[in-house]
């Protein structure tokens, strides 16, 4: 008869081996044959059910010994030294596996053992679709003589949300709605000499956006100090530009808001500017009067507006429509305000390149707090003009135009605005949807080769007359 006392069992599989004799115990080891096994695969069995077969070898006659609770899924056949594992579909998501025991048939002992697992079943889990929310910009600066700002909120058709205001006089319209929309917060001008903040925050209780509020914080900048009133000399430049190829990079620093812009679209100048290039202090700036994707004049799948600087150094305005304006404004060298009795003159070039580019424009110059005509005005069928642009057979036009102004009152500064004030196109067709090619450019000194009659010699300038 073998002795034993006690046997270790030789691990099979990668991580079973025969342990070491305890030296301080008085025990004999397993005098038997130790069993090797290997297997046809060392990955579990397939989810939907498979096989494993294990051949045996080094091994005396054995029997296959597993739990009676894996019977349910697992079936074993042999033949002599050859196991067969039968696995039906697993339909939990998590593995599973049974203990396998090789049983010595003379010793009644195990001579080795090993685990036969089967994959869970992958289940099929929907990703999370989110949905959009969102705001742009969420930090706006404006001056103290500001009175309102713009931002836009981002949002899929079904969302729903709200504005809240933590300073009271900053008021938001609209205060609620669904998708996406500019948002309009109106304020008083700020009259201390410190600067305001009010954090406005847009909210939904919608599911599966990845944050369901965003504030935006805006800051308005202190009052001024009161500075004397001052009359320029004639022939004082406030501010002059020059648009020309040679200037590209410099026009288009803060003048480039492509369609994919979130602010695009939307109601304001989305920030863009043109500064003086020549000499003086003011802005160039093309406002939406509307939030053109929320009114319907632009597809939301299909962005049709931006502003860029052309080729030969010339701003160009796509997708202009009712209620737009362009804004000249010029300073004094030390931004004081420009005494009653000034004689202000503008001088700049339009050119539209299709016959889609709104016709009739409205010039204006402030005149203390209020927007007065720069021109004689015509009236048209119920709206007002004194800009007429021109796009005729097929050629695109350059119209001038050169207001001269006196202020009745003191001035903070030099400002011309020119509104759109019809939807009725060059070629005197009304438009409903902006094209994408539809291009209204401020004139300058270089162009096209083929077309030398579109150069502007002369550059866009607020000056002082008298």
């Amino acid at each position: 008869m073998k002795k034993f006392i006690s046997i270790l069992l030789c691990a099979a599989l990668a991580f079973a081996a025969c342990q070491p004799v305890n030296p301080d115990k008085d025990d004999e080891v397993y005098q038997g044959i130790k069993a090797k096994v290997e297997m046809s695969s060392a990955d579990p069995i397939p989810a939907d059910g498979g096989q494993l077969v294990v051949t045996v070898t080094d091994s005396p006659a054995f029997t296959v010994s597993f739990p009676k609770t894996a019977t349910s899924w697992l079936s074993v056949s042999q033949a002599e030294n050859v196991i067969t594992f039968t696995a039906n579909a697993n339909p939990s998501a998590v593995l599973r596996y049974a203990s396998v025991s090789l049983i010595d048939q003379e010793l009644k002992i195990a001579i080795t053992n090993f685990d036969v697992m089967q994959a869970g079943t992958a289940k099929d889990v929907e990703p999370v679709v989110y949905k959009t929310f969102s705001v742009t910009p969420e930090s706006i600066s404006v001056a103290a003589k500001d009175q309102s700002t713009v931002f836009v909120v981002n949002a899929d058709d079904e969302i729903g949300w709200t504005v809240t205001s933590d300073n009271p006089a900053f008021v938001a319209a609209p205060a609620s709605g669904n998708g996406s929309k500019s948002v309009t917060i109106s304020f008083p001008a700020n009259e201390i000499q410190s600067e305001v903040t009010a954090n406005i925050t847009v909210s939904t209780e919608a599911e599966n956006v990845r944050q369901q509020s965003f504030t935006v914080a805006i800051t308005q900048a202190a009052a001024k100090d009161e500075k004397p009133v001052v009359k320029p000399a004639p022939g004082t430049v406030l501010a002059e530009w020059y648009f020309a190829k040679s200037q590209l990079d410099v026009l288009k620093t803060n003048f480039t808001i492509e369609v994919s812009h979130d602010l695009a679209d939307a109601a304001g100048n989305a920030g863009a500017y043109v500064e003086p290039n020549i000499s003086g202090k003011g802005r160039l700036e093309y406002y939406h009067g509307v939030d053109k994707a929320a009114a319907g004049v632009v597809d939301k799948a299909h962005k049709r507006c931006k502003r860029i600087i052309g080729t030969y150094g010339e701003p160009c305005v796509y997708g202009t429509y009712k209620q737009d304006y362009i804004l000249w404004t010029a300073y004094t060298e030390n931004e004081a305000p420009i005494a009653a009795g000034t004689k202000l003159h503008l001088f700049f070039v339009l050119r539209p390149n299709n016959e889609g580019v709104m016709k009739y424009w409205l010039i204006e110059y402030l005149d203390g707090d209020e927007w007065k005509p720069a021109l004689p005005v015509t009236d048209g069928d119920g709206f007002q003009y004194n800009i007429e642009l021109f796009f005729e057979e097929g050629a695109q036009t350059n119209t001038e135009i050169e207001p001269t102004v006196t202020l009745s009152k003191d001035t903070d500064a030099a400002q011309f605005r020119i509104t759109c004030t019809s939807s009725m196109g060059t070629g005197g067709s009304d438009i409903s949807v902006i094209n994408a090619a539809w291009a209204l450019r401020f004139a300058g000194e270089d162009c096209n080769a083929n077309h030398p009659e579109y150069s502007v010699k002369r550059h866009p300038i607020i000056d002082v007359v008298e």
